[in-house]
């Protein structure tokens, strides 16, 4: 009996999905980690600098932060080669409340600016690719948020029912150029913002991106209901 050509392209298209979205889950998870604790040894390695410049074992001591630094860069490099063998560790043992919970504690922590956080529902019937969805972008919009927004106000709404689960993350920070930024990104091979729409696409969910410069930004996503069978 003949095989079925069209049952051999949707096993590859599924294969290439699940790809894909291996290597969003590696990009916003532990290469997130590499990225901030590059950026917390840079700052030990300035303030060290500052104490002690005129030491004379001073050389020495920044050359070992310069040598982890460089450490740091190749295993970024190593993560991101590696992306399509990883499953992604990011979620853990623990509930998406708690680690929404974590995740604006540490934002709170790193930016000075406490996030209001605002759930509802019940989060326990999401699958483990939609809990990741859901913790990954948001981690996504904290991080911009941080690193470009100087907002002084932060939003986290996230609410699950029998429809799905939606997520908006509000900021009044500078904004962006929507349309210049995700072209950017497209040419220079940043997951970011780019990320966030094909990861909710793979899951069969919308993304809505609101911005402007000058403010604010709001980055909306859904993601539909999955029942097995």
């Amino acid at each position: 009996m003949a095989s079925d050509p069209r049952s051999g392209h949707d096993v590859l298209e599924a294969a290439q999905r699940r790809l894909a979205r291996l290597r969003f889950d590696l990009h916003d998870g532990p290469q997130q980690d590499v990225v901030l604790l590059a950026q917390d040894l840079a700052l030990l390695r300035s303030e060290l600098r500052d104490a002690i410049g005129g030491h004379p074992e001073a050389p020495r001591v920044l050359g070992l932060l310069d040598d982890l630094q460089s450490r740091l860069v190749s295993l970024d490099s190593d993560l991101r080669r590696l992306a399509s063998f990883a499953e992604s560790p990011f979620l853990g043992t623990g509930s998406v409340p708690d680690a929404l919970a974590e995740l604006s504690a540490d934002f709170s922590a790193r930016s000075g600016v406490e996030p209001d956080l605002a759930l509802e529902g019940d989060f326990s019937k999401l699958t483990e690719s939609q809990q990741i969805t859901l913790l990954n972008l948001i981690r996504e919009a904290l991080a911009n948020i941080r690193e470009h927004s100087g907002a002084s106000r932060v939003r986290i709404s996230v609410a699950s029912g029998p429809d799905g689960v939606e997520a908006t993350v509000f900021d009044d920070g500078q904004g962006f150029d929507l349309a210049g930024s995700l072209e950017r990104s497209a040419r220079e091979g940043h997951l970011g913002l780019v990320g966030m729409h094909e990861r909710v696409n793979l899951l069969g969910g919308r993304t809505v991106i609101d911005s402007r410069p000058g403010g604010p930004t709001t980055i909306s996503f859904s993601l539909p209901a999955w029942s097995p069978g």
